[in-house]
């Protein structure tokens, strides 16, 4: 059982790598129970969701796509920052 019980600092971990690539099962069931349980992290789950959709449109007619990665990396890097 504690194997499927998360902390947030996990579960954050989690939602930044299923927007960025793919969970396996074992984490889709855990991120899936977390976030069921933590409002908090699931708010923050929307909320990165609409970020990413956001960050993806616009970089889709952006004249330069380097820059859009940049832009998204450093979203990234900040968010991870704070959540130390």
């Amino acid at each position: 059982m504690n194997m499927l019980m998360l902390s947030c600092k996990k579960a954050a971990e989690l939602i930044e790598k299923k927007l960025n690539g793919s969970l396996s099962k074992t984490e889709q069931i855990q991120l899936t129970m977390h976030t069921k349980m933590c409002k908090n992290c699931s708010e923050y789950e929307n909320q990165q969701s609409i970020i990413d959709e956001m960050l993806r449109t616009n970089c889709k007619t952006s004249q330069n796509e380097q820059e859009c990665e940049d832009l998204k990396a450093d979203i990234l890097r900040k968010l991870m920052s704070e959540g130390k």
